[in-house]
């Protein structure tokens, strides 16, 4: 025991502490890793496997160690990420070290220093040895260092283990001086700190977690990302409360004083709970210590606890092992109360010894857990007075074994075997049963997978035990223990085996109680081994967090007790029904639930609850429940303690504890545990008619359909919005959106040609409920944060999966009011508070059918579609535009490109109210306030009119003011809404123009510009003022005012330029507008246009360095671009251009060299000469870049591609022809056959799937021919971007021969059965009719199925002999055979090159691009 007295720690980190140390973390791995990879790939050429031939001696020796080392990462891995893996691995062993030896020194246990360096440039115990061994500086350093860890790993072997791969390799010297002194930037207190080293965890990894985030969306996490995706370290405050209610708790039911305990504990105000003492003096017995016991009822059953060395504690995530930290607390008070006169300081020995248990996939993590015990046992020892503390053996194992490579493991088996064969054949077996363990952890079913083989009898020895039936652990701690005593120090597959054998015998085990705050995730959140694992062994669907829930439930005995801090989507999510059903019903019971919300858990994105589970036990009739979601972080105890142990919710109307009948819960279809809904509103749901019966899974009636569109698998392709759409096969498709209420905002189009074919065959595309396409309906959001997300969609429309759709039988303008309104938004709150509204879920919605006779209610939808739909009549990209609001207040109406939407029908249907002036000839301001009047009146009966439904609907349900209260306050917690806030609309109040108007005047300007250009005679309208051969564009701009105002357009033009700047018009009128269509008019239409324009602007500004002037800018109609649009430029705007230039160079060039000009004089025309030589720079390299884009561009292609494409046209041709005959043979025996026998000899089915798809086998077939021909042209021929996908589609095209594929194939199967009409694979001669027929079917399947698996082989070899991208086919076609858009591609394509070579403004790079 070191002399030093020991400082007293302190519990938990503050906020300013943890980001400090999270820098000094990020640091220290940068540093350690950096260094650890440089040895590696220079002194030991570890760059790859087969390096190291120029070594020699030690360093080869020692390389090979290394290589071993880094093969043992992961057998499936490259070379390249085993090595990152161990870099990483030796990284964090070293790390981990040495804040555990700081954390060490702090607290007076190592003597003299091994990281603190002084003024002498050294440490103390470094200058010791320098003294006593004579050692050099450095090499004292690294010693007294490598002391330190030789005498810790007798008693923390998993973290200062040298025989470990870990420890083969070293810090640098001037590195370890460098990590030490990073270490002296931590303060002490912080390093005394409980909880240190488990920040020092979670932060390590920091840096990868958004990455990680990332790879989890959209790639899928391997099993080594699980635990570094997961690392969110438990807060001390959330760890008290669930291991007092579950440990704490658990024993003093065992010993009748649960109740005492909380009766004694109600003197105590909830900061006297929250700050209570934690040290054994002042807090000696549990009623002292354990404050967070909620207030419970006496317990039916209580468990059975023979004594303290019974109790056993796991925490099968343990992290850093904070749960065990704070159950060491718990158990040492157990401990004493059990046995009052056992020497204390022998106490926290035989905690380790018995007690605590835990178990992580990170070996990182397993390593500061068992120190961190190893700290708090030690100091409470030398607390107690003890000489030496011995640390016992402890039960934490890191259950990622690398066992995986079996092939290594039969040397280990002979070495521990030896010649006992029985002893090797239980090895064998024991690995053959677990050999795919991989990233599984906890999750390995022990129990599951050998319960055959062992009984629960009792049986000493591993001889016994492998000669017949015995006890699970028995039988695997003895192996265990055999491995242990046999191993080869030097074998790291042993050292593998022994923990391997320890984590089986850990999770074979019974426990009492289990505390975890495990990973979280499914789908690729899991990995794929893990997913497909768990679906073996395990009920629940595969989610992690679920899945350890079974794992404690299977280990814990019964009435044992589950602490837990998972995700809340449990509660809620339909996925989890069962699970649900479960967990309220007869599997478990549970006396609290806390919805912890976000920001419990630090840099995690995830809402979380918390509770505790008494395993086997029938769920009590009532729980209680404590709201904290909605609390600020750092608030969120203060709020727990004050609901639980307080009868007053302080200054907050809101209710934050609640006392549910379990019941209540299964009133709404799947059981949602949505606590705070009370019996009345619930009820709700026990109507016998909602929105989907089916989809719901219930026994109601429906109202309607809900369901998912269509998703088209890239996006980029298949939409479009609108505005840059033409012609026929484009449809209006709804996406969702945030702005769904009423009118949803459906901008984009998507491509239908001829019923979605090409949509249909693309891989991945899933055009889900396509018979419910082109229907009105209601789409509604997805995704999004609140409610209102119903809208009204047009017959002429598709839905997608972002923006589903709930199809009324009838009653849908009703339909559409009820759902939009705060009680249907409060009824969804009661199945999910997430911002997924799911089809499951809102099939769920209740609906009254009294609602379809409720006066005025769908007339009020209507009224409030018809104003929305008046707004967007002035929305540029609203199918409903007419105009900007300031022309539409004059009774202009110009839709331009939205004339043709088939959205615009329903402006016919609904009433519209139109905007009007009260002057004859108003000024501009007086336009401006005319609209903010209109704008104000508008919103104003759209939120009369709302609130109409509400009050409606209330009243129906007989909701009387306190409920209406408590809904709108839920929808304020829940969502991003508070429908208790509104806006006082006060029109006539109104007399000057609202905020918007420099906005309203500049979509003036903007539509006028937009109709100029469009009906332009060749749609290209410069903007450079030299042109005199062209009207400029402020005289066109005059003209169309002159057309809207009359008399008056001079001043309206001029009040126009007032608002836009404040140049003075010294040197012409309008400055500032000229400025504006110049400078910001391209940029406010990509910012109204959603980055698609339609309005181009080309220039050639960027084409030289350092221009001092624009030579040459146009606007360009985007639907009259065409082939042609560079020669048109070219021949009618810069060749007369160019000549302008040259004349007035020519001019200035004379002036700036006359002498009888004025110096002053002189300087201005070398400036004109200058800006006219830059421009005449600008037009050359404009007219170079034309020709670039002009000339053809050869698609670089494999020289094979046209050879392939050209065998394979024949072999396509002969196989629809073949295909063709076979169905007209088919058609034949139909009409020769009875239907029955038809059904008989075929299926039931078979000729309806063969009707179903045979026009688009064909069709399919004629398109590949098509396909191939343009692919075996020469490679500078254009072919079409979506031929490409032909060759693909053909394994889809003919699927298989097994019956239930729906490809060409699947007829062979039926086909054969006709085979007994055939001789030597021929029809038998004579056979006539029928028979014939189903002869010569049968007698070409398999030629037919040959030449298709022929085709499919060519198919794919073109498959990935072409770009599979297609924006890359798009954009040959576009430039194959020179600039040559094409409008179906799009704007992003088709303005690319003209990005690339720079002749549009930059802006286009960064917002359309």
């Amino acid at each position: 025991m070191s002399n030093q007295s020991t400082p007293l720690t302190k519990a938990q980190l503050d906020k300013p502490e943890r980001e400090h140390l999270e820098k000094v973390v990020t640091e220290l791995r940068e540093i350690v890793e950096s260094d650890i990879q440089y040895q590696l790939e220079h002194a030991y050429e570890l760059n790859s496997a087969d390096g190291g031939d120029e070594l020699s001696g030690e360093v080869k020796t020692k390389r090979r160690d290394l290589e071993k080392a880094v093969e043992r990462e992961d057998d499936d891995g490259t070379w390249e990420e085993k090595f990152e893996r161990y870099v990483m691995g030796v990284g964090y062993t070293i790390i981990n070290r040495l804040t555990a030896i700081r954390c060490m020194e702090v607290r007076g246990f190592i003597d003299r220093p091994v990281t603190q360096f002084g003024a002498s440039g050294t440490t103390p115990a470094a200058e010791k040895l320098e003294n006593e061994k004579y050692l050099s500086p450095d090499e004292a350093k690294i010693e007294a260092y490598n002391k330190v860890c030789d005498n810790l790993a007798n008693e923390i072997e998993i973290l200062f283990d040298a025989d470990s791969p870990y420890s083969i390799i070293e810090p640098d010297v001037d590195i370890f001086e460098e990590l030490c002194r990073k270490l002296d930037k931590v303060p002490e207190e912080v390093w005394r700190a409980d909880d240190v080293l488990g920040w020092i965890y979670e932060y390590y990894n920091s840096s990868k977690l958004e990455e990680l985030r990332r790879k989890g969306d959209y790639q899928g996490l391997d099993p080594e990302d699980v635990p570094a995706a997961n690392q969110f370290y438990t807060p001390h405050w959330v760890v008290r409360m669930l291991t007092d209610n579950s440990l704490s708790k658990m024993y003093l039911e065992s010993r009748g004083d649960l109740i005492s305990t909380i009766e004694r504990q109600e003197s105590l105000t909830p900061e006297e709970r929250k700050s209570r003492d934690p040290s054994t003096s002042e807090s000696p017995s549990l009623a002292d210590f354990s404050t967070y016991l909620v207030p419970t009822e006496e317990p039916e059953s209580t468990p059975e606890i023979k004594s303290p060395e019974d109790i056993r504690v796991i925490d099968p995530a343990c992290g850093s092992g904070h749960f065990l930290l704070y159950a060491f607390d718990v158990l040492e008070r157990i401990w004493r109360e059990e046995y009052p006169n056992l020497d204390k300081k022998s106490i926290p020995e035989k905690i380790l010894k018995h007690n605590l248990y835990g178990v992580d996939l990170d070996l990182r993590a397993c390593q500061l857990a068992t120190f961190n015990l190893y700290l708090k046992a030690r100091s409470r020892a030398e607390a107690e007075g003890i000489d030496e503390f011995h640390m016992p053996s402890v039960g934490i194992v890191c259950a990622d074994a690398n066992i995986a490579n079996i092939e290594s493991a039969p040397e280990v088996f002979d070495e521990i075997a030896g010649d006992r064969p029985d002893v090797r054949a239980a090895l064998e077996e024991i690995l053959d049963a677990f050999e795919e363990v991989h990233g599984l952890g906890s999750l390995l079913d022990v129990r599951g997978t050998l319960k055959e083989e062992f009984t629960t009898k009792e049986q000493p020895t591993i001889q016994e035990s492998i000669d017949g039936p015995g006890s699970l652990t028995t039988f695997l701690e003895n192996l265990h223990s055999k491995v242990a005593n046999r191993r080869s120090g030097d074998s790291f597959i042993a050292r593998d085996l022994k923990s391997f054998l320890r984590t089986l015998v850990i999770l074979s085990q019974d426990y009492d109680v289990a505390l975890m705050n495990p990973p979280y995730g499914s789908g690729n959140r899991m990995p794929d081994e893990v997913h497909n694992y768990v679906e073996d062994h395990y009920k629940y669907k595969p989610e992690f967090y679920i899945n350890f829930f079974e794992v404690c439930e299977n280990i814990v005995r019964d009435n044992g007790r589950i602490g837990m801090i998972v995700p809340r989507t449990f509660m809620f999510k339909r996925t989890f029904e069962d699970f649900r059903e479960d967990f309220i019903g007869d599997r478990g019971s549970f006396d609290f639930l806390a919805e912890y919300g976000i920001g419990v858990l630090d840099k995690a994105t995830v809402r979380t609850a918390g509770t505790v589970v008494r395993t086997k036990q029938a769920q009590d009739a009532t729980a209680d429940f404590y709201r904290l979601h909605d609390v600020k972080k750092g608030e969120k105890e203060s709020k727990f303690t004050e609901s639980a142990f307080s009868q007053s919710n302080g200054d907050s109307e809101i209710q934050r504890r609640y006392r549910r009948d379990i019941n209540e819960f299964s009133m709404v279809p799947g059981a949602p545990l949505s606590y705070w809904v009370p019996k009345e509103i619930r009820s709700i749901y026990k109507l016998d008619t909602s929105f989907d019966a089916s989809n719901a899974r219930t026994d109601q009636k429906s109202l309607g359909a809900v369901k998912q569109g269509l998703a088209t698998a890239n996006n980029a392709r298949y939409l479009r919005q609108f505005w840059e759409t033409s012609g026929d096969g484009w449809v209006p498709f709804a996406k969702g959106g945030s702005d769904a209420w009423i009118l949803p905002r459906v901008t984009r189009n998507v491509w239908w040609g001829e019923n979605g074919k090409d949509v249909k065959r693309y891989d991945g595309s899933y055009p889900r409920s396509e018979e419910y396409y082109f229907s009105n309906a209601l789409t509604y959001t997805n995704i999004k944060e609140g409610g209102k997300r119903f809208g009204y969609l047009h017959e002429s429309s598709i839905f997608g999966t972002a923006g589903q759709a709930f199809l009324p039988d009838r009653a849908i303008w009703e339909a559409l009011a009820y759902s939009n309104s705060n009680l249907a938004t409060y009824l969804m709150l009661t199945l999910t508070t997430g911002r997924h509204w799911q089809v499951g879920e809102v099939s769920k919605i209740p609906w009254d059918t009294e609602l379809e006779q409720v006066d005025r209610l769908g007339d009020l939808a209507r009224e409030i579609l018809g104003l929305l739909l008046t707004l967007r009549e002035n929305d540029f990209i609203s199918p409903y535009y007419t105009g900007p609001l300031l022309l539409n207040l004059l009774g202009h109406e110009e839709p331009l490109y939205a004339e043709d939407h088939p959205h615009r029908a329903l402006k016919e249907e609904i009433t519209i109210s139109q905007p009007t002036v009260s002057s004859n000839s108003p000024s501009i301001p007086e336009l401006g306030v005319s609209a903010a009047k209109f704008e104000s009146k508008i919103e104003k009966e759209i939120h009369q009119k709302a609130n109409q439904i509400d009050d409606l609907l209330f009243n129906h349900f007989g909701i009387n003011k306190n409920r209406r209260e408590e809904i709108l306050r839920e929808i304020a917690l829940r969502t991003n809404e508070d429908p208790r806030e509104s806006s006082d609309f006060d029109p006539e109040a109104i007399t000057e123009p609202g905020d918007n108007f420099e906005e309203l005047i500049k979509d003036l300007l903007l539509h006028i510009v937009l109709k100029i250009v469009r009906e332009d005679d060749d749609g290209i309208v410069p903007l450079s003022t030299e042109d005199s051969l062209e009207t400029p564009l402020i005289s066109r701009v005059e003209d169309e005012f002159v057309q809207i105002f009359g008399e008056k357009a001079e001043d309206r033009l001029a009040e126009v330029d007032q608002v836009l700047g404040e140049r003075q018009p010294d040197e012409g009128a309008y400055p500032n507008v000229k400025s504006w269509l110049k400078t910001n008019l391209f940029e406010y239409h990509l910012k109204k246009f959603s980055n698609r324009p339609i309005l181009w602007r080309l220039t050639t500004k960027r084409l030289v360095s350092d221009p001092s002037v624009e030579g040459f800018a146009c606007l360009i109609d985007y639907h009259q671009l065409d082939s042609g649009v560079f020669d048109r430029i070219e021949s009618r705007y810069l060749e007369p251009l160019k000549a302008e230039y040259r004349d007035r160079r020519n001019v200035a060039d004379q002036r700036r060299t006359d002498n009888n000009l004025t110096t002053t004089e002189q300087a201005e025309a070398a400036e004109d000469y200058e800006r006219y030589e830059s421009a005449l720079a600008q037009i050359s390299e404009f007219q170079e870049a034309a020709l670039e884009l002009g000339s053809p561009h050869s698609p670089e292609r494999d020289e094979d591609v046209a050879l392939l494409a050209d065998e394979l046209k024949p072999q396509v041709v002969e196989f629809r022809k073949r295909t063709t005959e076979r169905l007209e043979t088919l058609d034949k025996l139909v009409k020769e056959m009875d239907r029955e026998d038809v059904e008989d000899h075929f299926s039931p089915t078979f000729l309806e799937r063969v009707n179903e798809n045979r026009d688009e086998w064909l069709d399919a077939l004629k398109e590949l021919e098509t396909a191939c021909k343009a692919y075996s042209q020469q490679s500078d021929e254009t072919a079409e971007a979506h031929l490409y996908d032909l060759f693909p589609y053909f394994n889809d095209l003919v699927g298989s021969t097994h019956y239930g594929s729906n490809g060409i194939f699947f007829m062979n199967y039926y086909f054969s059965k006709g085979e007994s009409f055939l001789d030597a694979g021929e029809p038998r001669k004579g056979l006539e009719g029928e028979a014939r027929l189903l002869a010569e079917l049968a007698a070409e399947t398999d030629n037919d199925v040959e030449l298709g698996e022929e085709i499919m082989v060519r198919c794919n070899e073109l498959s990935k002999a072409l770009p599979s991208e297609w924006q890359e086919r798009a954009l040959e076609e576009v430039l194959s055979s020179g600039y040559s858009p094409v409008k179906n591609h799009g704007v992003v394509i088709n303005i690319r090159p003209l990005a690339e070579q720079k002749i549009v403004p930059e802006v286009v790079e960064d917002k359309v691009l």
